[in-house]
């Protein structure tokens, strides 16, 4: 089997796991990096799914499989027909008698009704069938999409490392501590959450994921302080980590619709219990 090459190896031992495990999930979003990084590994991927042999790389390489189907923008935009389309070939029969996998190469680029009904097949995944989003970021996806997927970030920990300010960690560092109330750590960096409160919420956003990437074992944490993350670790699986990352996004929505700053920052601790 020919491996991936890639400038984030630890892609491979992901991809591999997943379906060596029988870990395997309907969705994914592979954001970050280089374009051909991330098409080069949902192939990769669905050589992994299908059995890779010979026969399956020659064909899924060269976008001919049978049941490995790739859209992309129509023109600019990725449009609603087009995932009317995909959805009717997942509704069909396999042609071979295996999974189905179908990649969205540039994911940001589906219209608004596009995207709402992809997100109905996300509610509702068909078994056998597994959807991979292609996006140079996930920010430029919708929340729930990005949220009804395993994120796999390309750029790596040590690029979401350095978005995060020395100040906006030592806050991180006390949260994630446990050792006092919270809202005693907030009440000690008040500067931060009053006047700072939409940047630090991008921050601790961008923290979790990395979290969640570690207790995935999509990565190792890259250039956060391994102390810190050990203890978030702990702390965290999968169903506590997405429920922070869920509450974050939606105290980023209070915030956008003027919530009080005090009454927001309330309801992001209760709703992290």
């Amino acid at each position: 089997m020919q491996q991936l090459r890639n400038n984030q190896p630890w892609v491979n031992d992901f991809l591999e796991k997943s379906v060596q495990g029988d870990q395997l999930v309907h969705a994914y979003l592979f954001f970050g990096g280089s374009g051909l990084d991330r098409l080069a590994a949902a192939k990769y991927f669905a050589r992994l799914i299908l059995g890779d042999d010979a026969r399956v790389a020659r064909l899924v390489e060269q976008e001919e499989h049978a049941n490995v189907i790739t859209i992309r923008p129509d023109g600019k935009l990725i449009k609603k027909e087009q995932i009317v389309f995909l959805k009717g070939e997942i509704a069909k029969k396999s042609v071979e008698d295996k999974a189905k996998i179908y990649v969205i190469d540039g994911a940001e680029k589906m219209t608004a009704s596009a995207t709402n009904s992809l997100l109905k097949f996300l509610e509702e995944p068909a078994p056998g069938v597994h959807i991979i989003l292609l996006s140079p970021s996930k920010e430029a996806l919708l929340s729930t999409i990005v949220s009804r997927t395993v994120n796999v970030n390309f750029a790596g920990a040590d690029a979401v490392a350095a978005e995060i300010s020395a100040a906006f960690l030592a806050v991180i560092g006390q949260l994630e501590a446990g050792s006092v109330p919270a809202q005693l750590v907030v009440a000690k960096f008040a500067a931060v959450f009053k006047e700072q409160l939409p940047e630090f919420l991008d921050a601790y956003l961008l923290y979790y994921q990395v979290v969640l990437d570690v207790v995935l074992g999509l990565g190792d944490g890259g250039d956060f302080d391994k102390n810190l993350l050990e203890i978030s670790v702990m702390r965290n699986d999968v169903s506590s980590c997405t429920r922070k990352l869920r509450a974050i996004e939606r105290a980023k929505r209070h915030l956008r619709a003027n919530m009080n700053v005090a009454l927001c920052v309330d309801q992001l601790w209760l709703d992290f219990e």
